[in-house]
């Protein structure tokens, strides 16, 4: 909600004693999550993991943001959070000030103007897994915490974002990534589309506006192209590399590459640059 100046003065809350390593982590899912006006003794990032946020500062202005943006709010500044979807997922990190100063000299930054910018797929991936990690327990992951702070840090260097313009775009480059990370992996579109909130023709149709093509098509095409990398790159079996690429079999491999690249597994070998 935005804040004015009828409001009460922003209730603060303290973290800095409390900090472990000079930061620390928390993972909310709360539905209709919403927090009046207040203020932190530290900086603040806050990284939307799925839902749509409204944000409010201390100039009465409210940004929305969602997936692949991050606010940062200095110690002192107020602000207030609101979703604008039942339900949501994020992280928020506490910095000690002079930690977060150090890692904006660290990155070459000088002082950048707080508020919110487009994030990094980096800044996706630390985000969710210091999700899972705190949702597992293990709020004191320094080293995600501290990666997380310095990806943040670098991204200040960056035009502050008029808001969340684009949230589509940023799932369907999520998914795209999360394929190519494990190409072996089956595709589930149903489990994706859950944790961000949206339906599976929501995201199939994000997908598609995006790369052109559908999820399913755009993993055929990374398993073949994988596939035969490999067979030009090594000596492994054809069954070998179907297992790899998220195949069962070798024939429904020659399937694909004959229907592909009009060749077999053997003509591939025989045609690809002899190694040294």
């Amino acid at each position: 909600m935005p804040l004015t100046s009828s409001h009460p003065p922003p209730r603060q809350s303290l973290f800095v004693e409390r900090l472990s390593h000079q930061a620390s982590m928390v993972a909310n899912t709360r539905d209709h999550y919403a927090t009046d006006a207040h203020v932190h003794d530290c900086d603040m990032l806050f990284v939307p993991i799925a839902g749509r946020f409204s944000v409010g500062d201390a100039q009465g202005e409210a940004q929305r943001l969602g997936p692949g943006h991050f606010v940062w709010f200095a110690a002192g500044s107020a602000h207030s959070t609101t979703t604008l979807t039942a339900g949501q997922s994020h992280v928020a990190v506490y910095v000690d000030p002079a930690l977060w100063a150090t890692a904006l000299r660290a990155q070459g930054v000088v002082r950048p103007p707080q508020g919110m910018r487009a994030g990094s797929t980096a800044l996706g991936a630390l985000s969710q897994r210091m999700f899972e990690a705190t949702r597992a327990g293990d709020s004191e992951n320094y080293v995600l915490c501290g990666a997380l702070v310095m990806e943040a840090a670098r991204l200040s260097a960056n035009p502050l974002s008029e808001g969340d313009v684009s949230p589509a775009l940023w799932v369907a480059e999520l998914l795209a990534e999360t394929m190519l990370r494990d190409l072996a992996q089956p595709l589930s579109l149903d489990a994706f589309a859950q944790q961000h909130r949206l339906s599976r023709r929501q995201v199939e149709r994000v997908f598609r506006a995006k790369h052109g093509i559908s999820p399913l098509e755009f993993l055929q095409r990374q398993r073949i192209e994988r596939a035969v990398y490999l067979l030009q790159t090594t000596r492994d079996s054809v069954l070998s590399i179907a297992l790899q690429v998220g195949w069962e079999s070798a024939s429904y491999l020659s399937r694909m590459l004959e229907k592909t690249w009009a060749k077999t597994a053997t003509q591939i070998r025989a045609a690809a640059p002899r190694q040294n």
